[in-house]
């Protein structure tokens, strides 16, 4: 069945039309989630948070745009106010710049490691283009930035990332 006429049947109500949206996206949604906020148990719940604002707003998307551009606005949004809600409640400062002696450095994990370093706008923009593959101007859309501000923000990105893998 054709994406679109899912979503119709999500805005009258067939909750078996959402659980074919649920499970089409969930797996690169918690992928994305999970590198934002470098948790299993708090990605799995931002998505759940997202899932079910997207559930009780289908009514709202209007087939201007994909809907996974319109479902990764949500999920940003959620992530977003997980993290300003995390730095709020923080009570134990980590220090990014501690770094673990590893005799054999694994260079994904260094990676990993490095991606949740970035500033959180800076994050998502780079997981978007570089982890799940999303051209520019869909970033722009999701992230609320001009074209322009995301490609500055993806170099940025990819500077801070080398230079944080040099250190």
């Amino acid at each position: 069945m054709i994406e679109s006429e899912i979503i119709k049947q999500c805005q009258q109500g067939d909750v078996a039309a959402f659980k074919a949206i649920y499970d089409a996206y969930s797996p690169s949604m918690l992928c994305v989630a999970l590198r934002m906020l470098g948790n299993q148990q708090d990605a799995e719940d931002a998505l759940q948070t997202a899932f079910l604002k997207a559930y009780r707003n289908i009514h709202s998307f209007r087939f201007q745009s994909a809907f996974s551009t319109w479902f990764y606005q949500i999920l940003s949004r959620v992530c977003f106010d997980m993290i300003r809600s995390r730095k709020k409640q923080k009570t134990e400062v980590l220090d990014p710049s501690h770094k673990t002696e590893n005799p054999q450095p694994d260079l994904k994990m260094h990676l990993e490691e490095a991606i949740a370093h970035l500033p959180v706008r800076m994050r998502l923009c780079f997981v978007l283009y570089a982890v799940e593959g999303l051209k520019q101007e869909e970033i722009a859309e999701i992230a609320g930035l001009t074209l322009g501000g995301v490609k500055s923000t993806i170099y940025h990105a990819k500077v801070k990332l080398r230079q944080m893998l040099k250190d």
